[in-house]
């Protein structure tokens, strides 16, 4: 029964909303133009009043009284009812307008009403009646007031919205000093334990602030630079090694994966943290078996020395086992460090010193925190700004305190919290609690679903529910009950979700496994999906009357799954009341059923990632409907077409339905439509009069159509566009005038512009430069694309530094441009893109700025430069700016040289070019960047022909770089190079990762380029035809070389028998395409080897097929893994 302490917040909230409707003139004209009861409607609500004013105390006293607790309980359900059949009501309203069953108000009579089908009629009489059986419901619990001892309270105070401030994104942290300043030390540190991978634990109760001290480390500024790569996984109590491993897998590619086989994934990550220093938070880890975390962190091993991995954990067993450095306990906050943790929450910037009552009353407040700072941090945003020593004194004395935790498994600090919130905020963060634990999601994921349930109000001063639900989102996150992660994305905290869970038990609910849950009362439902969800996991649903939600989660995994088509029948025949439905990336949803036509008060349905074809017509008939997910629907080919009747749709999501092809003529009459996305369609002309959306904040593409459909001067029409927009097929507009009648310069919240026009070439390259022109967008703009682009030259905007907000730009296929603009005096300019630009000859000091040498500094911000396929580009005169840290060029055929003084970059880390065949020189006057930490150089066969006597690589200064970490050599020109480079040993010691690749004449290394590299972890020869034969003599000095890869070397026939032995740090060997390769060394393979791969070598597969001592087994059965093609021997 503890799930009723919730019964006030949804209560209060709910009876609210439906006295705000019984109120409406609307209702009212409804009630008596359909003969319903009046009168009994206001007696409806007089009761609903009075049973609110009873709600605040009957919330206190539940607490002690299980009897108050089962009259909230049951009270709950019986508004929820309530609410069902006036929404009932209200369809049946919105029905009757929009198929003109019914006439507006002034007009009807009751000469028209006798008119109607008879089956209206008897639905407003059993409206009736149903009525007339809620009152007398609800009068019952009136009358049990007395027996309750409940009385009427009006007004009680509580806390209101508290101003949103920087204080959630960067919380204040009080007592880690020292322990913050020990861990940092061993951060970074290379020699922080023996293994070259270190673990660091963190060990403390739950809210002591594990997770915020980990993420201090995490954001650390120093860690960009002493880190390659960096992710932050969330463990939690439902141990998943194939989640955690994807989840930082796709942390360091920045790509989703699809594999859901663990080896696969673990060889994948092994593959990417290949001698690279990384950096792995594991928050929240409860798994407790040793076996579990050692086949977790197999992949790690492969990662540079000086790599770490911190763990969070609540458990001291779990730090045990893990870490080779010592464990970091998180001890309790002090009494004094807890208050001003507390006051900092509560006062913001103003002095607690001023207010001395209020610090004595806030002083104990914090020692009943326990030392806890998630307790401090969110009582003090329950305080905050409310300098009223009534309200304080209130909070210290609150029988709250007294809960038994162990019974109710909350801190009473978060249960105050909690308790003071306005309704209306209660409601919205209960329903937060179906979210799964340590779930990062988006404002608009939760913003959506709080919509679609009736969390919202409508406004009456004309705010769309959108807007105050973000306030609401807001109001959570000042108060700590969300906290941020990452840039965009949010999470609940363990204990923040455990209060949730706790005030909804009843009719909120999470299956997260196999448990048995009562069901029969809930109203909204999570789950957590399977490959296969078949109709026997629902079976416990038939006893659930009155769902409202249905939601899969998590909400934005990459994978795919199925789901019991039988199932999906049951639930839209079964569960009228839905009104948030999930069914997405179930990939055999090819259709939906007719019944889902029953789904009256439907307002939110997710569709993406399903493989449906069409939506059926009766899915127009959901009136209600006012989200609408159908992204990346690859195999829709078409909306209904009286898809115009959907009035209250204000999100639909159509990108990445590549199938189709146009959108319903009569768009336009969606007047709530916010929010469209077709972007990644094969839509080719935008439906006309869109001009007439005038609500759309969103349109991620706006396609000019060929003679027909809506014009570019339409978009002026729209003055509240905000965030990406790309107007495609600019080719098609007729008038330039047109183009200016867009008004993208007004448009200050547009914050991302692409301009495209068709790959096709442009017959008056004039029309289309002034057609750009035009289009110039607002100076709030973040990041321009332009492609193909058929003008000569670009208008005078581009490039003027009154575009001081632009950080990306990208050039593309703008083959006919002579010059590329004046970018450089862009000061914000981070990231700069130039591809196939194809007339561009010669990249000189117009490109800096306007008037060249008239900036003192070009490109102040200008971190990441690309070059990449410019066909006649053959000089580039000038340096891109000190700032710069990554530089690629790539496939530029007739580029002789990189800029002179390219050593004067400081900051430059990353040097990539390849596909240079005519670049002569890179490093003619004084050496590469002297803190170049990556460079990559392959297919560039002029270099090999420089004037010098052993090759312009002499004069690159590879030795003096210091800083070097990975070097790639490889393809055509790059042979001589590498052998000089061995010969004269002019490759620094700092290096950790070299890669030789593609060099056709190479038969040897020389050993001497070799031997001194002291400090290499991994070595890759990759596609040398020629190689023959390794440098024993060499390889034996290799002692840190922890992996080793040959592969696609034909011509090699042995590897040096004895010097392997010597590589006593050896752990992985990888062996492929090597078909002359007759054996392994007898002896030479050295203790430490872990994992030995080989596939596509005939000889070897052949020699060692019988896995016995007889095909010389012997000599590498030691090796615990062995995989020989598809095979794996553990």
């Amino acid at each position: 029964m503890a799930g009723a302490l919730i019964g006030e917040a949804f209560i209060s909230a709910s009876i609210q909303v439906i006295c705000d409707r019984i109120a409406s003139p609307d209702f009212i004209d409804l009630f008596r133009h359909k003969k319903l009861d009046q009168p009994l409607l206001m007696k409806l609500e007089t009761t609903l009043l009075t049973l609110n004013a009873l709600l605040d105390d009957a919330e206190e006293k539940q607490i002690e009284k299980p009897r108050v607790r089962k009259w909230l309980d049951d009270l709950k359900h019986a508004v929820f009812d309530a609410e069902d059949l006036l929404d009932e009501i209200n369809y049946e309203a919105l029905r009757c307008k929009l198929e003109g069953e019914a006439q507006t108000a002034d007009k009807f009579t009751n000469k028209v009403w006798n008119l109607l089908p008879t089956s209206r009629n008897k639905f407003y009489q059993r409206m009736n009646v149903k009525i007339q059986e809620l009152l007398r419901k609800l009068e019952n619990f009136v009358q049990l007031k007395g027996a309750l001892g409940l009385t009427e309270v009006v007004g009680r105070k509580v806390s209101q919205r508290t101003p949103t401030t920087s204080l959630v994104h960067e919380p204040f942290v009080y007592g880690r000093d020292e322990v913050k300043e020990n861990l940092s030390k061993l951060l970074f540190s290379d020699d922080a334990s023996k293994e070259d991978v270190s673990v660091i634990t963190i060990v403390g109760m739950g809210g002591v602030g594990k997770t915020t001290l980990a993420r201090m480390l995490y954001n650390d500024d120093k860690v960009k630079g002493h880190f390659t790569l960096k992710a932050w996984a969330c463990v939690s109590e439902d141990y998943d090694a194939i989640r955690v491993t994807k989840t930082l897998l796709e942390s360091v590619t920045s790509k989703p994966s699809n594999t859901t086989d663990l080896n696969l994934l673990q060889v994948e990550l092994r593959e990417q943290l290949r001698g690279k220093k990384f950096l792995f938070v594991l928050d929240d880890l409860w798994n407790e078996k040793y076996s579990d975390w050692n086949c977790l962190q197999t992949p790690f091993t492969s990662g540079a020395r000086g790599s770490k991995v911190i763990v969070t954990t609540r458990n001291k067993n779990v730090a045990s086992f893990m870490q080779n450095v010592p464990t970091q306990p998180l001890e309790p906050l002090s009494h004094e460090d807890c208050w001003s943790l507390l006051a900092k929450h509560a006062f913001g910037n103003v002095s607690y010193s001023s207010h001395p009552s209020l610090e004595e009353i806030g002083k104990k407040i914090a020692r009943k925190c326990n030392g806890l700072p998630l307790a401090a941090q969110t009582l003090g945003g329950l305080l905050r700004s409310r300098l009223d020593s009534e309200v304080w004194n209130r909070v210290l004395n609150s029988s709250i305190w007294e809960l038994p935790y162990k019974k109710s498994d909350i801190l009473p600090a978060l249960g105050l919290s909690y308790h003071y919130l306005p309704a209306k905020l209660k409601r919205c963060f209960i329903y937060c609690s179906i979210l799964p634990k340590d779930y990062e999601f988006k404002v608009e994921d939760v913003v959506f679903l709080w919509m679609g349930e009736g969390l919202i109000p409508q406004s009456e001063n004309g705010e769309r529910m959108e807007e105050i639900a973000k306030e609401y989102f807001d109001e959570l996150l000042s108060r700590s009950l969300f906290q941020t992660s990452g840039k965009s994305s949010f999470v609940m905290h363990d204990l923040i979700n455990d209060l949730a869970v706790f005030m909804s038990k009843g009719f909120c609910s999470r299956w997260e496994g196999r448990e048995l849950h009562e069901v029969e009362r809930v109203r909204h439902l999570s789950y957590a999906r399977e490959y296969f969800d078949v109709a026997l996991k629902f079976e416990p649903l038939k006893g659930a009357k009155c769902l409202r939600t249905f939601l899969p989660t998590p909400l934005n995994t990459y994978q795919e799954y199925y789901l019991s088509k039988k199932f999906v029948q049951d639930l839209l025949l079964s569960h009228r009341c839905l009104r948030v439905l999930s069914l997405s990336r179930y990939r055999n949803v090819t259709q939906l059923p007719d019944s889902i036509k029953n789904l009256i008060h439907l307002r939110y349905l997710d569709l993406s990632r399903t493989t449906i074809e069409r939506l059926p017509g009766v899915v127009c008939s959901l009136y209600n409907l006012q989200t609408l997910l159908l992204s990346n629907c690859s195999s829709l080919i078409e909306l209904p077409v009286d898809f115009r009747k959907l009035t209250n749709l204000q999100k639909l999501m159509l990108g990445g339905c590549r199938s189709l092809a146009k959108l319903p003529i009569d768009l336009w009459k969606l007047s709530s439509l916010y929010h469209l996305d077709v972007s990644g369609t094969k839509i080719t002309k935008m439906p006309s009069q869109m001009s007439r959306l005038k609500s759309l904040r969103t349109l991620t593409a706006f396609v000019v159509g060929k003679s027909t459909g809506s014009t570019t001067g339409e978009l002026g029409e729209l003055p509240h566009l905000r965030g990406k927009l790309s107007i495609l097929n600019l080719q098609n507009v007729v008038d330039a005038k047109d183009a200016v009648q867009a008004n993208l310069k007004n448009k200050k919240y547009l914050k991302e512009l692409k301009f495209g026009w068709g790959d096709e070439d442009s017959d008056d390259s004039e029309k289309v430069r002034d057609v750009l022109d035009k289009l110039q967008p607002s100076i709030s703009l973040e990041k321009l694309t332009i492609q193909f682009y058929g003008g000569t030259n670009f208008p005078n905007w581009l490039g003027d530094s009154c575009f001081s907000n632009i950080q990306v730009m990208c050039l593309s296929d703008c083959k006919y441009c002579w010059s590329l603009p004046p970018v450089g005096g862009l000061p914000a300019l981070k990231e700069l893109y130039i591809e196939r630009m194809n007339f561009v000859k010669i990249i000189s000091v117009e490109f800096y700025g306007r008037n060249g040498a008239s900036l003192i500094q070009p490109f102040q911000s200008l971190e990441k430069l690309e070059f990449q396929e410019m066909a006649e580009w053959e000089e580039w005169g000038g340096l891109p700016t000190p700032n710069l840290t990554s530089l690629r060029v790539v496939e530029c055929e007739k580029l002789k040289s990189l800029p002179e003084r390219i050593h004067t970059l400081t900051a430059l880390g990353n040097l990539n070019i390849s596909n240079l065949p005519n670049l002569e020189s890179i490093a003619e006057d004084g050496g590469l960047p002297p803190n170049l930490r990556y460079f990559s150089i392959q297919n560039c066969e002029r270099l090999r022909a420089s004037s010098s006597l052993v090759g312009d690589y002499c004069n690159w200064g590879l030795q003096a770089l210091v800083s070097l970490e990975e070097f790639t050599i490889g393809g055509r020109g790059s042979d001589e190079i590498m052998e000089t480079l061995l010969k004269q040993q002019l490759l620094p010691t700092t290096l950790r990762t070299l890669c030789i690749e593609e060099l056709s004449t190479l038969k040897s290394l020389d050993g001497k380029g070799l031997a001194h590299l002291t400090v290499l972890r991994s070595l890759s020869i990759r596609e040398c035809k020629s190689l023959e034969f390794l440098p024993g003599e060499a390889l034996q000095h290799l002692t840190s070389l922890q992996k080793l890869y040959i592969n696609d070397c034909p011509s090699l026939q042995f590897l040096p028998e004895k010097a392997l032995q010597h590589l006593t740090s050896l752990q992985e060997l990888y062996i492929s395409d090597c078909p002359s390769l007759q054996f392994l060394p007898e002896e030479g393979l050295p203790p430490s080897l872990s994992y030995l791969r080989i596939s596509d070598c005939s000889a070897l597969e052949k020699r060692y097929q019988n896995k016995t001592g007889q095909d010389h087994w012997a000599s590498i059965s030691h090796i615990p893994c062995i995989r020989i093609n598809d095979e794996v021997i553990i």
